[in-house]
């Protein structure tokens, strides 16, 4: 065959193989991926209700005074009636308090329970809207720097619990 007549015979069957190449090589991989369990693929779930901080200073003297007032965010997608729900918090694993309502309102502060007041834009009405935050003043001394701070938010009509976060303090 005369080299005039070759044409581009060459280049085009280089062509062709990458791209079968190509081609087989993506069907791999899917055959690959198909078989990885799809729990892998997405992420965990976001706790609804979330400790943004702990407080340990007076609002007064900003003296360190045990404060123990620990600000609280609806960091989902729901709208929570705060009347249905309570806050148990621990302190290193041990049960320390029990707010009986996050409705500020309805809140009768007692230092049986261990918690002097509630605030912010989440306890204001009888909702507690999604991106609000309140804060539980709680017994001063309840929480030290350092220690392991978790809450449990429940719902009291079933005793289920909506959220669990833990922190350090």
């Amino acid at each position: 065959m005369k080299e005039s007549e070759r044409a581009l015979s060459d280049t085009h069957g280089t062509y062709l193989l990458v791209a079968v190449t190509i081609i087989l090589a993506a069907l791999v991989l899917l055959l690959l991926l198909a078989m990885v369990p799809s729990s892998l693929w997405t992420q965990p779930p976001q706790t609804p209700i979330i400790i943004t901080g702990i407080t340990h200073t007076s609002e007064e003297t900003g003296q360190l005074t045990y404060a123990s007032r620990v600000t609280l965010k609806n960091n989902g997608s729901t709208v929570y009636e705060n009347d249905c729900l309570k806050a148990v918090f621990y302190k290193n694993g041990q049960k320390v308090c029990i707010v009986q309502t996050l409705n500020g309102h309805l809140l009768i502060p007692s230092h049986h329970y261990g918690v002097k007041t509630l605030g912010g834009e989440g306890c204001r009405t009888p909702y507690w809207n999604p991106g609000e935050e309140m804060t539980a003043d709680l017994s001063d001394g309840t929480f030290c720097p350092g220690a392991e701070v978790t809450v449990e938010i429940v719902d009291k009509r079933d005793g289920k619990v909506v959220s669990k976060h833990t922190v350090r303090a």
